[in-house]
């Protein structure tokens, strides 16, 4: 069946989830993302400030300007923001808040809580212990919220007032209930316009959508590793900049060993021991001082989900990692190295050992490029709500249970290959049958198949690479049992 064929259900939508979903047409006329706004947070201050649906009107549009003004600090207001407090006044803002604990050498003293707003460069503010305790994500990636700011009689900025955007938790029993009232194009359909992308989009053929549905697969399996090629302005980061503050999108250039894994000095634990998604965009451009110091470290922790360095004691994370870059294509809009897809990527991709600890490379030469009428314009879910959905998932046995009793491989298929195929298939089932109410050939269609083909990507690589691949044969061999 053809996206065509099918009109997009708002109202069905507007039944089933009620006040967890929003009109995505307000999101683009608000301007909200270009002041440096994840869609997220944007979402859920349109629906707080002017709730409603279609396009904002002028006063709308005034009301959300003036908002912006008061409440979005740019890097050069800190000076601004700091005069005000010491003449006894409170600013309120909305950013993201973080907090560290400094351990001193040899200290006594339990060290209190201090928090960060890295958009204003703030780092050592004052912040009472209870709203730590009760919001613990602070001590990971931060939490976006509304701060109340004030100064302490030694000068100190203190945080008197914490109220965080981000949907708490979600009832998944009560999602997997809303899923059951649509059909499987539905949902697909609901969960592109979610993200962003209006499913109703002659472009968007079935094939594009599984390719760009398959970028949640790392929200929803945790320790899930891929890489995504695709040609500029396909909107490969899009999704990972605007979902949740849970992931973390890096550019590329430069990336040393205290970002990613911890920080010799200061004893900080780095990204991937703090986030549940870490995404490295522009891949193809990625350097690293001393490669060694990353790849060891890395390899491990991509096979076993922990890391150590420079002595410390081991990290355990359940953090997945994306790469995302760039791939060459020929006239007919096909990759020029179809054997070996890594070929313009960093050398150290070209080492088999590393490949194949990740579970498959998305073809992302088969999603078209984003342009302005591909917007989605439907009624979806707000980011906040979907975006912990899926990261809620993560911990569900049920869907890796169901894939490993439907799925039988071949004898030249290797334990990597059953596993990456396994947990690729599970996610595929998280994220469109989160009901698990399904056919073993919906499964096969839609799980199993597109789940062998993001691997089969990396087999192709290795077969290309490394003699020692050759031996199990170039193609994967799986089915539904």
């Amino acid at each position: 069946m053809t996206s065509e064929t099918i009109t997009y259900n708002n109202n069905l939508v507007r039944d089933v989830f009620g006040h967890l979903c929003i009109d995505k047409s307000r999101l683009p006329s608000s301007g909200l993302t270009s002041v440096g706004v994840p869609s997220f947070v944007a979402e859920w201050l349109l629906d707080k400030i002017v709730p409603g649906s279609g396009a904002l009107n002028l006063a709308e549009l005034e009301k959300i300007n003036n908002f912006v003004t008061k409440a979005f600090p740019r890097k050069d207001d800190r000076n601004e923001i700091i005069f005000d407090l010491t003449q006894g006044q409170v600013r309120k803002l909305i950013a993201l808040m973080q907090v560290r604990i400094k351990l001193e050498q040899g200290g006594r003293v339990i060290p209190e809580p201090l928090a960060q707003i890295p958009v204003l460069n703030l780092a050592e503010c004052s912040i009472a212990t209870e709203v730590v305790e009760r919001y613990k994500m602070l001590l990971r990636q931060g939490i976006w919220g509304k701060i109340n700011l004030a100064m302490l009689p030694d000068g100190k900025v203190e945080v008197i007032g914490f109220e965080p955007f981000q949907c708490s938790q979600v009832n998944l029993q009560a999602y997997a209930e809303c899923r059951a009232k649509f059909n499987t194009q539905e949902w697909r359909d609901l969960l592109l316009c979610s993200i962003g992308f209006n499913p109703q989009h002659p472009s968007y053929t079935q094939e594009a959508k599984t390719w760009i549905l398959a970028r949640l697969l790392p929200l929803v399996e945790s320790n899930y590793h891929i890489i995504d090629l695709a040609p500029k302005g396909t909107g490969k980061s899009f999704v990972f900049e605007n979902i949740s503050s849970k992931v973390s999108l890096i550019s590329g250039g430069k990336v040393t060993p205290a970002q990613l894994f911890i920080n010799g000095k200061t004893k900080e634990v780095g990204l991937l021991g703090r986030h549940d998604v870490v995404v490295l965009d522009e891949v193809q451009s990625l350097t690293f001082d001393n490669p060694d110091e990353v790849i060891g470290p890395l390899k491990n922790y991509l096979a076993s989900g922990r890391y150590n360095r420079s002595g410390f004691a081991d990290v355990s994370s359940d953090c997945s990692l994306v790469m995302l870059a760039n791939i060459e294509l020929d006239e007919q809009l096909q990759p020029r190295n179809e054997d070996n897809l890594i070929a313009n990527l960093p050398k150290f991709f070209a080492e088999t050992a590393l490949l194949d600890r990740f579970s498959g490379i998305i073809p992302g030469w088969q999603v078209p490029k984003f342009r302005r009428e591909m917007i989605a314009s439907q009624i979806g879910l707000k980011l906040d709500f979907f975006g912990e959905a899926l990261l809620s998932l993560r911990q569900d046995n049920r869907f890796l249970s169901y894939v490993q009793q439907h799925t039988q491989f071949d004898k030249s298929t290797t334990v990597r290959d059953q596993n990456a195929i396994h947990k690729s298939a599970a996610g595929f089932l998280k994220i469109l049958y989160p009901h698990l109410d399904l056919t073993l050939m919906d499964f096969q269609r839609d799980c199993l198949e597109p789940a062998c083909k993001l691997r089969q990507a990396i087999r192709n690589s290795q077969y290309y690479l490394d003699d020692e691949f050759r031996q199990f044969g170039r193609n994967i061999y799986v089915e539904v049992k």
